[in-house]
């Protein structure tokens, strides 16, 4: 969920996609699996309710984009289900772009319902991600961009191996790092504010 109530700066990690991950076991009562037809409702709806967008129409129109990459999709886009009500409760999108001639890794829609949150689901969702990239794109580095408002996410992304960059930009998204420490800090969890600035290159 986001926290709207903070300021608002961007944030620019990534990870040098350069080792192999360790899979958690998924827990009892869910299951993963990659993109299929009409799965675009459930990732419609879970951007919704952690209010990345207004409505699923909004949404959907942002979805439009994947659709000329359905094969990609498949293989990128992995939801977590709720076993006894098919219900996707988590997704991310091991997604791509080309910057100078080379592919990189661009993190898409990591997201989690927030009544299960606290099951842990969408820190495996990022794991399993990890995972795609490391198999599909090995040692190609991975980008995110993240906001202050997602700042219980940042502990989530370093964990897994993403480092906050302080000057480096990509996809047009501005780097506003000495904004958002000034927010952060305070906000953040004592160690992981920390973490967070100790990383930071």
């Amino acid at each position: 969920m986001l926290d709207r109530s903070i300021e608002f700066h961007s944030i620019i990690m990534r990870n040098p996609n350069k080792s192999a991950i360790t899979l958690p076991e998924i827990p009892k009562g869910f299951s993963l699996r990659f993109y299929e037809k009409g799965d675009e409702n459930d990732w419609a709806d879970i951007q919704v309710a952690v209010t990345e967008f207004s409505n699923r129409e909004e949404a959907l129109k942002c979805y439009d984009y994947y659709w000329k990459y359905m094969e990609e999709l498949k293989r990128r886009q992995l939801f977590i289900i709720e076993d006894a009500t098919g219900k996707a409760v988590s997704t991310a999108t091991a997604w791509y772009m080309e910057k100078e001639n080379q592919k990189i890794g661009v993190v898409h829609g990591l997201s989690c319902l927030p009544q299960y949150q606290a099951k842990g689901l969408g820190r495996i969702a990022a794991v399993y991600m990890m995972d795609c990239y490391y198999r599909l794109m090995p040692g190609c580095p991975v980008w995110l961009d993240t906001q202050t408002w997602s700042y219980k996410a940042i502990g989530i992304y370093m964990n897994l191996g993403f480092i906050p960059l302080k000057k480096a930009t990509y996809n047009e998204v501005p780097n506003e790092f000495e904004e958002a420490a000034r927010v952060l800090n305070g906000k953040m969890r004592e160690d992981k504010f920390r973490q967070f600035m100790e990383l930071a290159e």
